[in-house]
């Protein structure tokens, strides 16, 4: 269809569940695209499945834990099997572990290390093949503006996002001569998802906390998924043809405070 800025691409979205990966995977296929939306949580696919009935697009589900290898090999794999191409690569996938390095497992480095780094190394590893094959594709990573500049009580989390960020730029170097796009998005705290559920579900006095975290961000109030997933979007987007290896914070002002 003219006029939708994903028409006839096939796109991947990991941790397409909920928050920002749920808001990507909607907004591709309601922009013309067909979407692998995978997700390690399968109660959250009958709903996504529900509202992507009737968008422009296509979207199927599938269950994946992108640490595993097996699994990110099986993401391409589908959308080969089914679109019969891939153009884009979302990495959303991701958790978070509050602590400094004292207060933080060797287990839970080692889980974050799996999911958030890992899980875009793995993914990417599949999918750039594919891409090659074509010569030209588009891979938007979702960092954090912890992974720029750090935070208290982030250690492990902050050092996979910085990972992604510094990745991010390997890639952009490795593949731009083959046409392969490859960015970052660096969210702040962003509401209906896991880390900002999290962040107050810990906190003694919620509603103080939540005012707290909106007081960080100079436009005085949290992100919201769209707010990201409309950042991706460009990024994948043909319109972005000229960018590779940036990372954009999307923030509301909040690391220039």
């Amino acid at each position: 269809m003219s006029g939708l800025r994903l028409a006839d691409k096939v796109a991947i979205v990991t941790g397409a569940g909920s928050g920002i990966g749920r808001a990507t995977a909607l907004m591709f296929a309601r922009e013309g695209a067909c979407v692998v939306a995978a997700s390690n949580q399968p109660a959250d696919h009958p709903p996504l499945e529900s509202d992507a009935r009737g968008l422009p697009g296509e979207l199927i589900t599938l269950e994946a834990d992108v640490a595993r290898e097996d699994d990110a090999a099986r993401l391409t794999r589908a959308a080969i099997e089914r679109f019969g191409r891939l153009d884009i690569l979302v990495n959303n996938a991701g958790i978070v572990v509050f602590g400094a390095i004292t207060e933080t497992s060797a287990e839970e480095w080692q889980r974050l290390m799996d999911v958030n780094l890992k899980g875009v190394f793995l993914c990417s590893r599949y999918a750039v093949p594919e891409m090659l094959k074509r010569g030209a594709g588009a891979i938007v990573n979702v960092s954090s503006i912890n992974g720029i500049r750090g935070n208290h009580r982030l250690a492990a989390y902050s050092a996979t996002k910085g990972g992604i960020v510094a990745l991010t730029n390997a890639m952009a170097i490795d593949y731009a001569p083959a046409g392969i796009r490859v960015n970052c998005v660096c969210p702040a705290t962003i509401e209906d998802t896991g880390q900002a559920a999290l962040a107050v579900g810990l906190a003694e006095n919620k509603e103080e906390w939540r005012s707290y975290l909106m007081a960080k961000h100079p436009m005085n109030r949290l992100g919201r998924p769209d707010d990201v997933a409309y950042a991706i979007l460009f990024l994948a987007s043909d319109e972005a043809g000229f960018i590779t290896g940036v990372s954009i914070p999307i923030d509301g002002g909040r690391s220039v405070r």
